[in-house]
């Protein structure tokens, strides 16, 4: 038997982290691996941006053409501001949901209370556990950036290509403590992932649509994809202020699981 919360924790959940893994290298393997035909053929690809919604463009990190025919901009556009983004954000929900609501809906958080581990401390392994497989995640993208960097070159700078994957890290971590949040409050499953969920969604489209809705450029800054999109490590490399503001927002969310598991009765 493993001896802690934490280590049982890495160990349940190695199948989803090998697939994520999966899932997201090849996700950004196939951007990075595109990216000189999207060079060769800049013309075409012009026209073809020419011809969607200025306001569209949004939706994947920038409202200028020529952000996407650069480097910076063409990964940033599928990976931070997207699919990728979207793809570890899941992932993480998924770890923030079953740390403590799922435990409860499987009606087995009632064995691990029996032992002697406080509930905090149960909290806090099942979130440094998240932590560390939603880093694991982003340091197995880097490694696929750091490999095809030279390969393409694209020209990224070791330290920007780190700050990237913090901020992708980052992100997904906000959502991943939003469920744990929910979860820890109201030890319900359903609840704790329609919550994540939709917050996730509503604040991609806010991003994406403040450029055409004015009424929403005001709660545009409010959602973490924008504090990504102004951030845009690839070219600017690490942002302290920003780093700052999304573990200032993880850290208030971990607080509220532990109050709220603290203060509640468990299902059984």
């Amino acid at each position: 038997m493993l001896r802690s919360v934490y280590g049982e924790t890495l160990w349940s959940r190695r199948n989803s982290l090998l697939w994520y893994s999966i899932g997201m290298v090849l996700l950004v393997g196939m951007v990075v691996g595109v990216y000189p035909t999207v060079r060769e053929g800049a013309d075409t690809f012009t026209q073809l941006i020419e011809a969607m919604p200025q306001g569209l463009m949004s939706f994947f990190g920038s409202s200028e053409i020529t952000d996407f025919l650069e480097p910076a901009g063409f990964v940033n556009s599928r990976v931070n501001a997207s699919v990728g983004a979207v793809v570890l954000g899941v992932y993480a929900i998924s770890l923030g949901t079953g740390a403590v609501a799922g435990e409860e809906d499987r009606r087995t958080m009632d064995l691990l209370l029996a032992t002697p581990v406080p509930r905090h401390r149960i909290v806090l392994e099942r979130f440094a556990a998240m932590v560390t497989l939603v880093f694991v995640v982003a340091a197995i993208v880097l490694v696929v950036m750091v490999v095809g960097n030279p390969i393409v070159d694209l020209g990224f700078s070791l330290p920007n290509m780190v700050a990237s994957n913090l901020g992708l890290a980052l992100l997904a971590l906000v959502f991943g403590s939003l469920a744990l949040a929910v979860g820890g409050m109201t030890g319900k499953r359903g609840a704790t992932i329609g919550v994540a969920a939709g917050v996730t969604v509503a604040t991609f489209f806010i991003n994406g649509l403040a450029e055409l809705v004015d009424w929403l450029q005001g709660p545009q800054k409010l959602t973490p994809f924008y504090w990504l999109q102004q951030w845009d490590p690839l070219n600017d490399g690490f942002s302290a202020s920003t780093i700052a503001l999304m573990v200032i927002v993880i850290g208030v969310l971990l607080a509220v699981a532990i109050w709220g598991f603290n203060r509640r009765d468990v299902a059984v």
